[in-house]
């Protein structure tokens, strides 16, 4: 019969407990692996994960940053997303190891099994850039978040990573006021074929809209009363009115991304992030201008 490593085990339970929104339990769970296994860049890749989650941003930085360095001595491997681990949970605790497929296949053995690949959409390298990048921009380190998304955009193998890698660096670059740089950020947007993938949240829209293709109007009506899209688009729509001038529609956008009550969401705890900052979210805005 298969076994399952002790470390996939911890990972998979650590994922259970943030599906459940029991984040902080999740993170004590990854502590407990990495004692057993020090320097483990994917067990610090899905704490740093875990620790945005429960707004320890500063300590997400360091478990990413740690496993960033990390990445030049270890191969590559894919990860699963949230339905295909809700399976393999479901046949580790029926008793059915042997049923339980990889949860970490390095680039290696995915060289052999080219169809093995659908039900994989990140890799480790990937994740721990994005992550790290994510858990600096919420610290509000715009300028040191924006080499972490270009290296997740530049190992993401599916387009929906590339473009939310892309996403990031633009909302960054516009609150620098690096305006020619965010420019080039939408003109690796233009030359990717959409229709190619159907793996979005919602990062594509926000990018549309800034690229001109989608007005405000148009982006807020294709939400349909989704939460998790209210809130993931609402906070690029809100950064986007922020950085041109509209303050008080911003603020508007960034209320109901609170509504939405999509506490895990990294685009919810960005407007948390944003008020943390600024209660009022009357400070001055990036400079730059409109695009």
């Amino acid at each position: 019969m298969a076994s399952v490593p002790l470390t996939d085990r911890y990972i998979m339970a650590a994922r259970l407990k943030g599906y459940l929104n029991k984040h902080a339990e999740a993170v004590a769970l990854l502590t407990e692996a990495l004692e057993l296994d020090p320097g483990s860049a994917r067990l610090l890749r899905f704490r740093g994960h875990r620790r945005i989650s429960i707004g320890d941003y500063a300590g997400a930085a360091d478990d990413l940053r740690t496993a960033a360095g990390l990445l030049g001595r270890v191969e590559d491997e894919y990860e699963m997303y949230q339905p295909e681990v809700e399976k393999d949970i479901v046949s580790l605790v029926l008793g059915r190891p042997g049923e339980v497929r990889p949860q970490h296949l390095p680039d290696s053995d995915a060289a052999g099994d080219p169809a093995a690949l659908d039900r994989y959409m990140t890799t480790l390298h990937t994740s721990v850039w994005y992550h790290l990048g994510v858990a600096q921009y919420l610290l509000g380190d715009f300028a040191g978040c924006v080499p972490a998304f270009r290296e997740a955009e530049n190992t993401a193998r599916h387009q929906e990573g590339v473009v939310a890698a892309q996403d990031w660096q633009y909302m960054a670059l516009r609150r620098l006021g690096r305006t020619a740089e965010a420019r080039a950020v939408l003109d690796r947007f233009r030359a990717i074929d959409l229709a190619a993938e159907e793996h979005f949240v919602g990062y594509e829209s926000r990018m549309r809209l800034y690229t001109g293709e989608l007005t405000p109007e148009d982006l807020w009506a294709t939400l349909d009363g989704d939460d998790l899209r209210t809130a993931t688009q609402g906070y690029g729509l809100g950064n986007w009115h922020y950085c041109n001038g509209d303050t008080e529609k911003a603020r508007e956008v960034f209320e109901a991304v609170l509504r939405t009550g999509v506490t895990h969401a990294f685009a919810y705890l960005a407007v948390r992030a944003e008020y943390a900052r600024d209660p009022d979210f009357t400070g001055a805005r990036a400079s730059g201008g409109k695009d």
